[in-house]
């Protein structure tokens, strides 16, 4: 089994103070509400595109390590590994340099390759914790815009549905901003 973990970190890609000016809100009683939304608005732009909207690491735990070591992650775009720990026959932890793995570009995906020796002494699984996401302002417009106008819906449907289950509209206008972004498989 694969499982990739969040390990948190990261500066969100639309502040307070530009999501309250977009949907024309002064006052401050609702911040903490605003904050959830704009959250929960970058959670699932980042579900629907397969995209890191705030740079931030993430651990992939594997099972089974493959033979030829190539893992696809499920994160993009994908920065660089910053710690690498393989487990033995009797689950003894093993840490090895970040440059042990190589971070892979080929056909559109994106991908971690382990070396022979993370190969070799990973009976029992690896954890690879690698660094995902835009850097701090470097999130594209379009996809920042997009943000806003679900942020904004969101705010609109606050009273209708639970903050929980946010975001509840995504705006046809925001979904076309990012439907270059998402991930198309044949």
């Amino acid at each position: 089994m694969t499982t990739t973990i969040d390990l948190g970190g990261g500066v969100e890609p639309v502040t307070l103070d530009e999501a309250k000016s977009w949907c024309r809100i002064e006052r401050d009683d609702e911040d903490g509400l605003i904050g959830d939304l704009i959250r929960a608005a970058r959670q699932g732009i980042e579900a629907m595109t397969g995209l890191v909207l705030a740079k931030r690491v993430f651990r992939l735990a594997l099972d089974d390590v493959p033979a030829h070591g190539w893992i696809e992650t499920t994160r993009r775009p994908l920065v660089g590994i910053v710690a690498i720990t393989a487990y033995g026959p009797a689950g003894e932890p093993r840490s090895f340099a970040p440059d042990e793995a190589i971070v892979e570009r080929a056909l559109g995906l994106e991908a971690i390759r382990l070396s022979p020796a993370v190969r070799a002494a990973a009976a029992n699984g690896v954890e690879v914790d690698f660094e995902a996401g835009y850097a701090e302002g470097a999130v594209p417009e379009n996809i920042r815009v997009a943000l806003r106008m679900i942020v904004a819906a969101s705010y609109e449907l606050r009273a209708a549905v639970d903050p929980q289950l946010q975001p509840a509209a995504i705006p046809a206008r925001a979904a076309s901003l990012l439907a270059p972004y998402r991930r198309v498989s044949l």
